[in-house]
């Protein structure tokens, strides 16, 4: 079921919340409030999409293919489809965050807001082992840098080899 504008999605125990700003075929825009921590700060990969990050509030560090981007109010940066990157906030704040193309970016923090409300992370925020191989089995443009692709994909289908897909 798609969300409309204005929705606020619980994903506390990833140390933000997300309102959906906007949602269509063409992007999935949004404001993040708060200091993102665990999975969301982790290095990751959006196969297929860009990411335009616009800082409101507070400051953000941009981790881009080694380098660092540190953004404040009013600063904006893109990051091209394919690019391992990381982002992390110097500090509660609000940033702006659009996905180009929507992709399947509103189901995946649809995702992350349920496992947030139903305990699905661990205490550093991150996913417990079978959740977390649901989002790699579920949305493979939104991907982990940490580990190769097929490895990933591999102990995903061992974690749920007993489940239906």
């Amino acid at each position: 079921m798609p969300v409309e504008p204005g929705t606020v999605l619980d994903t506390k125990a990833l140390g933000y919340d997300l309102e959906v700003l906007a949602t269509s075929g063409d992007a999935f825009e949004f404001e993040v409030v708060g200091a993102g921590r665990g999975v969301v700060a982790q290095p990751h990969v959006h196969e297929t999409q860009t990411e335009r990050f616009e800082v409101i509030e507070g400051s953000l560090r941009l981790d881009m293919n080694g380098v660092s981007h540190h953004l404040g109010p009013g600063d904006t940066m893109t990051v091209p489809a394919g690019t391992r990157h990381r982002q992390r906030n110097g500090g509660p704040s609000r940033v702006r965050i659009r996905h180009e193309p929507a992709g399947q970016s509103e189901a995946f923090f649809i995702r992350l807001s349920e496992l947030s409300q139903s305990g699905g992370y661990d205490r550093l925020g991150m996913p417990k082992p079978r959740a977390g191989a649901r989002i790699v089995r579920d949305f493979p443009e939104h991907r982990s840098a940490l580990l190769p692709v097929r490895a990933q994909q591999a102990l995903s289908r061992l974690l749920l080899r007993r489940e239906p897909a």
